[in-house]
């Protein structure tokens, strides 16, 4: 079954090959929970099949929670709604499906099933020997720390290669004493794909759990450094035709999913999808940006800062061929007008602009400025003749120069939750602020994550941290990678209105990095403006 979405064959290479793009497929969570059963999942691989999804790339077939139970000798089985899961299996690899399957690495699953702790040598042998494509492994229990997180991913994943059957192996680290698990460190050493953040809802945003789909773009966009072939950025399932989206919003979200190169794992009923809907989920032109073979998540490389779900940004994608995909993506609740441009991505000369929900040329030319739609999202890709298939390398390459990282800046920034006014973490106006904004009320569970800090050398370097503080000394807490916890102490001036500088020393990884700002001490942490980090080889 080569093409898109392909599912691999059981004698692929190495598990380190399985994914070279994101997969492609569907899962019973969303819409039917703990309701699903076997008989439910083969009528969804025959609608499948019979719609066109499958041949649209959309091959895994994923079973999720409260399918198992374990008989007298500890071995995993499914339950009376899943009666033989080898014949399951079986099913779905004869309509040229790939066969998905759910666990939790604790004693039970979010929905209080049998977890795989301990048992994960014999359940990664049970899967295999159902012939399983695929496991969602998903965090339910709350973490000791996050080094006890990663040991309990290395534990199955180690068990799954050992069985010599490629199984994809996609995690969800987020866990409830951890929620921002997700974004504190680069998963790919022990997944395929990680979800970024927390569950989706069928909302446009969530002020509280579950996320919606602004709040899972402005975390995931942050994240484009670490996706890749290998590993990819989970941001959850679709929610495209479960009705709780406009057909705007829907555009959005299944355009920005494939301009982040996550996974599209669908969750609406394919036997009743309406048809709308369906052809958004087989648009065969985002579904090529999403599955290029560079496998590169678009650069946000312009917009304003998303609060609440307001702002805006501008997206790039290189793509195998040479072509960028553009993607002017608004957050607000109004019309706004957007710029893209090919020099923003270096890419010199004009282009041929093709909108990629029509396939409609729409000009020739080195910048576009069009009117996008209250949640709305324009997706446009651009062939350059004479540009080098090689461009993208500049874009993507990072130098080992000094650097400042705004705590604003749409690319690099999140904060933790989804709060307004003074109850959680938020982006203020700042006029002395190197940005004209800072990130204030950190503390508690708000929190400010910086992502894509560089380094080209792995070491310990004197990071400036520009930040705004008119009381007395105030504490933080400081991260990198989600360990290296340090409380370092920020003295205050007697004036909000202007800023100070804190030299503190972060140990930082080879390549890119993530750096945390909170206060686990009690009050508040000092309003932070930016980090600067000096030259590093």
């Amino acid at each position: 079954m080569a093409g898109v979405g392909a599912v691999p064959a059981a004698a692929a290479a190495t598990p380190a090959q399985l994914l070279q793009v994101p997969p492609m497929g569907w899962n019973a969570w969303n819409t039917y929970g703990c309701g699903a059963t076997q008989s439910l999942i083969e009528s969804v691989a025959d609608s499948l099949v019979a719609n066109g999804m499958r041949d649209a790339g959309y091959r895994y077939v994923n079973v999720d929670d409260c399918w198992m139970t374990r008989d007298a000798n500890g071995n995993l089985t499914g339950n009376s709604h899943y009666p033989d899961m080898k014949a399951l299996g079986d099913y779905l690899h004869a309509r040229g499906l790939g066969f998905g399957i759910y666990e939790s690495p604790g004693a039970k699953t979010c929905a209080g099933y049998a977890g795989s702790a301990g048992h994960e040598v014999n359940d990664a042998g049970t899967f295999a020997s159902w012939g399983v494509d695929y496991l969602k492994y998903d965090y339910c229990e709350s973490a000791s720390s996050l080094s006890a997180q990663t040991a309990d991913f290395a534990r199955m994943r180690t068990a799954l290669q050992a069985t010599g059957r490629p199984i994809v192996f996609s995690i969800n680290p987020n866990s409830g004493s951890n929620t921002g698990a997700g974004v504190t460190r680069d998963w790919g050493d022990v997944s395929d794909q990680v979800r970024s953040t927390e569950d989706i809802g069928d909302q446009w945003w969530g002020q509280s759990w579950p996320n919606g789909i602004a709040n899972i773009i402005t975390e995931n966009a942050t994240l484009a450094w670490r996706a890749g072939p290998g590993s990819f950025n989970d941001a959850d399932m679709l929610e495209v035709g479960n009705g709780g989206l406009s057909t705007t919003e829907e555009q959005t979200h299944f355009a920005m999913w494939a301009m982040m190169a996550s996974p599209l794992i669908a969750s609406a009923n394919p036997g009743s999808i309406n048809a709308t809907s369906l052809a958004l989920l087989k648009n065969p032109r985002l579904i090529a940006i999403d599955q290029d073979t560079l496998g590169l998540q678009a650069r946000v490389v312009g917009g304003s800062r998303l609060v609440n779900s307001s702002g805006s940004l501008v997206l790039a994608k290189p793509l195998a061929n040479g072509d960028v995909a553009l993607a002017l993506y608004n957050g607000s609740d109004s019309a706004q007008t957007l710029s893209a441009s090919l020099a923003a991505v270096g890419l010199p000369g004009t282009g041929t602009w093709t909108d990629q929900y029509t396939g409609n040329v729409v000009q020739t030319g080195a910048a576009l400025t069009t009117q996008v739609p209250a949640h709305g999202t324009a997706v446009y890709r651009v062939t350059t003749p004479g540009a080098p298939a090689s461009w993208y390398t500049t874009f993507v390459n990072p130098t080992a120069g000094a650097r400042s990282y705004e705590a604003e800046d749409p690319a690099h920034s999140i904060v933790a939750g989804r709060w307004t006014g003074n109850s959680g973490a938020v982006f203020a106006a700042c006029p002395a602020c190197s940005g004209g904004q800072k990130v204030s009320w950190i503390g508690g569970t708000n929190k400010l994550y910086l992502n894509g800090v560089y380094a080209r050398n792995a070491g310990t370097y004197p990071v400036t941290v520009q930040y705004v503080n008119g009381g007395g000394a105030r504490d933080a807490s400081v991260w990198t990678n989600g360990g290296n916890l340090q409380k370092v102490s920020f003295s205050g001036n007697g004036d909000w209105n202007s800023t100070q500088t804190a030299t503190v020393q972060l140990t930082l990884n080879a390549g890119y990095n993530t750096v945390s700002f909170g206060n686990e001490y009690g009050g508040w942490a000092p309003d932070i403006d930016r980090i600067s980090v000096p030259a590093t080889g």
